[in-house]
């Protein structure tokens, strides 16, 4: 196997406990559990744990003032028992309570196959010595199953070993989380735990009234223990034994019947060798169309694999969850869901792996009820998508850089556009798409109004946040309007297809305000303004600040950042980036140098748009530095906080960076273009996208792009010109 498909110590620079449970966590996209260290002692650290994907608390958000239409409750993602760690006993003296030499000898995160390997040389404190070997992988197949094989070798004894794990639910943490970090969870949640059967108990939250089961089989020689492994051990002989954690689907009733009998089921048929089989095909079966291969670059080459391999796992795909922001890695943002999914991580999964991409658009479609009523919660028509949220309803404490940033609903609706242009599943689009997209466009017209600027009547919108933070309340925010303008013309494009779903009236309106849209410009500087009023600030004073006082957020008052001209991110540049074709190469350079100029990056999602737009305009260096700190973020722990949480979106951002950046892709017309902008440092690249069933190879090298179909689906044809690769899909 390659080198580039494992992940080890060796690979990384941070190895404090906490910073090495998140990169070696394990998910399947229902459940994730934390790479703790696998063999409790008495030095136990870290914050280990496991995570549910939806599976969450609620608590009353107390405010200092209340106005009308604040956010109610806080959610919260539940911290489970750490279902990885073991107490191992020995002839009765347990590896918790006595001073036992443990010996790491290798520890690897297997991406090819999805799982963790690890083996250690153990010593008691009485001098029995053995070796300790474990395989474990949360499974793809059966998404509630979490399994480990160990094996015991090389013993110089014979007794009795026993492998326990402690489930206990509300005990104590030694974890505190930094609670004047925004970015961090700061609300613990207790469990009503009853007594299901002798391998489950049932896990009930108090205020979102939800439930799992959980609990352990374990299996030796084919006999079941559901408390503990115990192994026989003879000396310099081999034993092994299996380990089956359930951790079920989320019920929202106690007494969920079909699901219960599924699940029991399962558990009466687990077989390990099985589940491993199945977990190496499903590995294979990604990597085959999800892998991205770089020349000469092997750190580059796996930081970008691991970067894939995050993203694939922590992906929800059960239509009714979505993408946390920190996956399930972690506590970070409290395991909500932001626009992070749609603009920065659906491009990957709708180019490579459609079906998952239609499960998370599907959750928007699930949460439009509540959607509907936020709207109308603001006296506003249509629906208005939380900014923060696990169950749909808004959790974003801070309005200003919560509710304000009303372009998510611009943002949803750009993702079923790019969903339906790549993969030409319009019947999606018509039973699940249309709706939102058309309820988004109402919400726009409600929101917005006609106003005269310069001299023109123009559809405005007011009070609104960009997606800079930093940037907060204000008229006109120039990627809200160039993202809303889009949400109106296709909601248009739309009602063509589907005129018994809207009116006539309505599709009029939605017309002029598309056409009217207000775009605001800086006739003198010849830039975009970020907003009415951004260019007219004080620039913020970049060489008086200390380099510890940045991230700003955590060392000024918001009162004082909005006061001045500073960008916590890109924000106008996401236009050119999104619409290339609307902007000529001179526009953007002169944009970007300006911006470049206020941006501090304080947030991940930032350096990616940097690159991309840097590669479209020829800045092959700052392309090339933009996205090395994109790529190995995590790996190099960039953003000093992945202890928290890998960085989800800035990964999707990795891949953006390679495919719309160095690979220029765009559209023109109907047709998909590929360019080759690679950098010095980058001579080959290669990849493989899944246009309307059809799989293409493309690889790009010295100033050449190539392409190959690998897999024919619907009418498509290949051009190849010296530095470009048009795709033309056939009527």
């Amino acid at each position: 196997m390659k080198n580039d498909f494992l992940l080890q110590m060796s690979d990384i620079q941070n190895t404090t406990p906490e910073y090495m449970e998140t990169l070696f966590t394990l998910s399947n996209g229902h459940m994730g559990l934390r790479g703790s260290d696998l063999i409790q002692d008495i030095h136990k650290t870290g914050n280990p744990g496991t995570f549910v994907n939806g599976f969450y608390e609620k608590k009353p958000i107390i405010y200092g003032e209340w106005a009308y239409g604040y956010a109610e409750n806080h959610q919260t993602i539940i911290k489970l028992p750490d279902i990885r760690g073991i107490i191992l006993t020995v002839n009765g003296h347990r590896s918790d309570e006595e001073e036992w030499m443990i010996k790491k000898d290798t520890f690897m995160l297997n991406m090819a196959k999805g799982l963790i390997e690890e083996s250690y040389q153990i010593q008691t404190i009485n001098g029995e010595s053995f070796r300790f070997s474990a395989e474990s992988f949360t499974s793809f197949e059966h998404s509630e199953i979490y399994t480990s094989k160990y094996t015991i070798s090389d013993s110089n004894f014979s007794g009795e070993i026993v492998i326990e794990k402690d489930l206990s639910v509300n005990k104590k943490s030694d974890h505190h989380s930094e609670v004047d970090d925004p970015r961090v969870a700061s609300m613990k949640s207790d469990l009503t735990v009853e007594k299901y059967d002798e391998r489950l108990e049932q896990l009930k939250t108090h205020k979102s009234q939800q439930s799992i089961l959980f609990g352990q089989v374990n299996l030796v020689n084919g006999k079941a223990n559901y408390k503990s492994l115990i192994l026989d051990i003879k000396k310099n002989e081999k034993m092994t034994g299996y380990n089956f954690v359930i951790v079920s689907e989320i019920l929202k009733q106690t007494k969920d019947r079909p699901a219960i009998n599924e699940l029991n089921r399962l558990i009466n048929d687990l077989e390990y060798e099985l589940l491993l089989k199945k977990q190496e095909e499903y590995f294979n079966e990604f990597w085959a169309v999800s892998d991205i291969e770089l020349s000469g670059q092997d750190k580059l080459q796996k930081g970008i694999r691991f970067n894939l391999f995050q993203l694939f796992q922590n992906a929800g795909r059960n239509s009714t969850t979505n993408f946390a922001a920190k996956g399930l890695t972690g506590e970070g943002y409290e395991g909500h869901y932001f626009w992070d999914t749609e603009m920065y991580i659906l491009p990957f999964f709708i180019y490579t792996q459609p079906d998952i991409a239609k499960s998370l658009l599907t959750y928007r479609s699930y949460v439009l009820p509540q959607a509907k009523k936020r709207a109308e919660k603001l006296h506003q028509k249509g629906a208005l998508f939380a900014w923060r949220t696990i169950d749909g309803d808004e959790a974003s404490a801070y309005y200003p850089a919560g509710t304000a940033q009303v372009h998510i609903n611009a943002d949803i609706s750009h993702a079923f556009q790019l969903y339906e242009r790549v993969t030409g599943d319009h019947q999606f689009m018509k039973e699940t798409g249309a709706e939102v997209v058309f309820e988004t466009a109402r919400f726009w017209l409600s929101f917005g109004h006609f106003g005269n600027k310069e001299g023109q009547r123009q559809f405005c919108i007011d009070g609104v946040t960009g997606p800079d933070e930093y940037t907060a309340l204000v008229n006109n925010n120039y990627y809200t309007n160039k993202m809303a303008q889009s949400n109106l013309s296709y909601a248009v494009e739309l009602a063509g297809q589907y005129p018994e779903m809207i009116t006539e009236f309505e599709n009029s309106q939605w017309q002029d305000a598309a056409r009217n849209m207000y775009l605001p410009y800086d006739e003198k500087k010849q830039i975009i303004k970020q907003d009415d009023s951004f260019l007219d600030k004080e620039v913020w004073p970049f060489e008086e600040t200390p380099k510890e006082n940045y991230p700003l957020l955590l060392h000024y008052h918001p009162m004082i950042i909005y006061k001045y001209q500073v960008s916590k991110q890109a924000d106008g540049l996401l236009a050119p980036l999104l619409f290339p074709n609307d902007y000529d190469k001179e526009q953007i350079i002169r944009d970007y140098n300006y911006y470049e100029g206020v941006t501090t990056h304080d947030s991940s999602l930032s350096r990616s748009v940097f690159s991309i737009l840097a590669s479209r305009t020829g800045q092959k260096k700052k392309a090339y530095n933009y996205f090395m700190d994109t790529a190995l973020m995590d790996i190099v722990d960039l953003q000093g906080n992945a202890k928290d949480g890998v960085h989800a979106a800035n990964m999707g951002g990795s891949w953006l960076s390679l495919i719309y950046g160095f690979a220029g892709l765009s559209y023109q017309g109907s047709d998909l273009i590929i360019e080759n902008n690679l950098p010095d440092e980058i001579s080959n690249l290669a990849f493989t996208l899944n246009l309307r069933g059809n799989l293409i190879k493309i690889y790009l090298d010295n100033c050449k792009v190539r392409g190959k179909i690998i897999q024919k689906g619907k009418f498509i044809q290949l051009e190849e010109l010296d530095n470009q690769l048009i795709v033309r899909f056939n009527k």
